[in-house]
C-alpha cells in the first residue's frame, strides 16, 4: 500500500486522527504534532491547513510510536521493541530491484519554471527559533553516485529560502554528503530530487545506516518482496516512486550556499545555528490530487522513532557477528539517540569494554557517546529496570571507563561551537558498566528481588492467569 492506503487503515484502528477545523502553518501545527507526541496520541493528519492549496494537507507524528511502526512493517500493532529489532535484523538484509514504469500518479499535476511555488503546500514553522519554514523533514532525497550506478536514498531536511528554492543539509558524515562531495571536486552540479510520501517504509529504510553503495530501493523491495514501481523525474534523470504524493525536482552547485538554519532537530534541542549549507534550486514540481504533506516535529520525546529502530537492528547485527555474548539491545529514545543499552552474559572479564569497542567501531554505532552494559537480567528497553543497574550495580571508580576524543554526532547539544563541530570534533565516548565482577563467586552476587526473577515458574503463571480475576 501507499501512504493512503496506510492511513485509511491507521484512521481506522484509531491510530491516526483526521483535524478539520483550520489549522496555521505557523507554530499551531507543530505545537499540535508536539503534543501528540509526547502524549502517544494518534497522529495528527491536518486536513485545512491555513494558505495553502485546496485539498492539501498536512501530516505529524506518524512514525512516533512502535505500534505505528509495527503496522508498517505488516507486524500486530502490539508486536515488542525487541520483536521490531529483530523484525529489522531479519529483514533488512533483502534485496529487490525496482521496477521502472512509464507513469505515475505522483505525476497529477505539474509545476515547471516560473509556475513553481512550493508554499502554497502546508509547509509549517515547526518550532519558535526555526530560521524559517522546513519542507524537509519527512522527505527522501535522491541523488546518485559520480563514480557507480549507486543511486542514494536518504532523509536531508531543508528549509524554504522562497518558492523555488530550499536549504539542504547534506552533511560530511552522511551518504549525500559523500556523493556531493565528489561532484564538488569535479566542480559539477548535482541533480537531485526530493519525494514525499509513498510507502511509509521507504521512510524508515532512507533513515536506517543502509551500508554505502546499497541502494535503499532494493532494501525496500525486499522487505514487501514485490518490486518498488519507479518513474523517471519531469526534468532531472532521477527516479522516484510512482506513488508519491509530491515531488521535488532539481540541482544542487556545491559552490552555491546560503544561511540555513536555526532548527530543533532529534536530540531534543535547538542546536543546529544559522550555517552556510548547499541550495537546492526546483526545476519541477510534481504532485498527487490533494497531496499530503508527511512532516516531523522533532523534541523530547522525539517524534520519529525510525532511525533508532533500524540502528538498533545494525548494531546488534555488528555484536553477534563479532561472536560477542550479548542479549538483547535497546537504542533509548528517551537519551536522544545518544545511548546504546546491552544486556550481556559475562562468561569471562572484559565483555562491557569488547561490546563498547564494537559498538563505536560501527558506522551506525559511532553516534551513541554512552555505552551503558548491563547483565541479561535486565531488560535494557525497560529504563527503570536500567537506571537502578546503573545506581546499584555500576561502581563508581571501576564501573566509569571515559574515553576522550571520539567523534559525536554534530547534533551532540554539549558540543563547543567551532570549525570541525560539523564534524563532531571536541566530545568523548563513556562506557558504565552495571555488570557484576566476573571473580565473583555465585553467593557473592545480590539477588534482585523482582518478579520475573525471584520466583518459580508455577507461581508466576498463576498469578498472570489470575490477574483479570483478581482486579491486578
Amino acid at each position: 500500500m501507499d501512504l493512503r492506503g496506510y492511513l485509511a487503515m491507521m484512521v481506522e484502528e484509531g491510530l491516526v486522527t483526521k483535524i478539520e477545523d483550520s489549522v496555521d502553518w505557523y507554530l499551531e501545527a507543530g505545537a499540535i504534532m508536539r503534543y501528540a507526541a509526547e502524549r502517544k496520541s494518534p497522529a495528527p493528519w491536518m486536513m485545512n491547513v491555513k494558505d495553502s492549496m485546496k485539498g492539501s494537507s498536512l501530516l505529524g507524528s506518524l512514525y512516533a510510536t512502535y505500534e505505528r511502526l509495527a503496522v508498517i512493517f505488516g507486524l500486530p500493532r502490539d508486536t515488542g521493541y525487541h520483536d521490531l529489532v529483530t523484525f529489522y535484523q531479519q529483514n533488512f538484509g533483502k534485496r529487490l530491484k525496482p521496477e521502472i514504469v512509464p507513469s505515475g500518479i505522483c505525476q497529477q499535476n505539474v509545476m515547471i519554471g516560473d509556475e513553481i511555488d512550493i508554499l502554497k503546500f502546508p509547509v509549517p514553522l515547526l518550532h519558535p527559533q526555526d530560521g524559517g519554514r522546513y519542507i524537509g523533514t519527512l522527505n527522501i532525497g535522491v541523488c546518485k553516485d559520480l563514480d557507480s550506478e549507486w543511486v542514494n536514498w536518504g532523509t536531508y531536511r531543508g528549509m524554504v529560502h522562497d518558492r523555488r528554492s530550499t536549504g539542504i543539509w547534506l552533511g560530511a558524515l552522511n551518504h549525500g554528503g559523500y556523493i556531493l562531495s565528489k561532484y564538488q571536486r569535479e566542480k559539477r552540479v548535482m541533480e537531485y530530487a526530493q519525494f514525499y510520501g509513498g510507502d511509509p517504509l521507504c521512510n524508515i529504510v532512507a533513515a536506517s545506516g543502509i551500508p554505502f553503495g546499497v541502494s535503499e530501493v532494493e532494501v525496500v523491495g525486499g522487505i514487501r518482496n514485490r518490486p518498488v514501481e519507479l518513474v523517471k523525474c519531469k526534468t532531472v534523470d532521477l527516479y522516484v516512486p510512482a506513488d508519491a504524493e509530491i515531488v521535488l525536482e532539481g540541482t544542487i552547485d556545491p559552490a552555491e550556499v546560503e544561511d540555513e538554519g536555526p532548527f530543533g532537530e532529534y536530540p531534543g534541542y535547538v542546536v543546529a545555528g544559522v550555517i552556510k549549507r548547499p541550495v537546492f534550486r526546483l526545476s519541477a514540481v510534481t504532485y498527487r490530487d490533494n497531496p499530503i504533506l508527511p512532516s516531523t516535529c522533532l523534541g523530547f520525546p522525539t517524534d520519529e522513532l525510525i532511525w533508532g529502530l533500524s540502528v538498533a537492528g545494525n548494531v546488534k547485527t555488528a555484536l553477534t557477528t563479532a561472536g560477542i555474548p550479548i542479549s538483547r539491545l535497546c537504542i533509548p529514545e528517551q537519551a536522544g539517540w545518544h545511548a546504546a543499552i546491552v544486556s550481556t552474559r559475562t562468561p569471562f572479564a572484559g565483555i562491557p569494554q569488547l561490546i563498547a569497542s564494537t559498538v563505536w567501531m560501527d558506522r551506525n554505532g559511532r553516534y551513541f557517546p554512552y555505552v551503558i552494559v548491563v547483565n541479561d537480567d535486565i531488560d535494557p528497553a525497560n529504563l527503570e529496570e536500567v537506571f537502578h543497574a546503573i545506581c546499584t550495580k555500576c561502581n563508581p571508580v571501576k564501573g566509569v571507563h571515559v574515553y576522550p576524543g571520539h567523534i559525536n554526532s554534530p547534533l551532540s547539544p554539549y558540543l563547543s561551537r567551532g570549525e570541525f563541530k560539523e564534524l563532531g570534533h571536541g566530545g568523548g565516548n563513556i562506557l558504565l558498566d552495571c555488570t557484576w565482577p566476573v571473580t565473583w563467586k555465585r553467593d557473592e552476587i545480590p539477588e534482585r528481588l523482582a518478579f520475573d526473577n525471584l520466583y518459580p515458574e508455577p507461581i508466576k503463571e498463576r498469578i498472570i492467569a489470575n490477574t483479570a480475576r483478581w482486579g491486578l
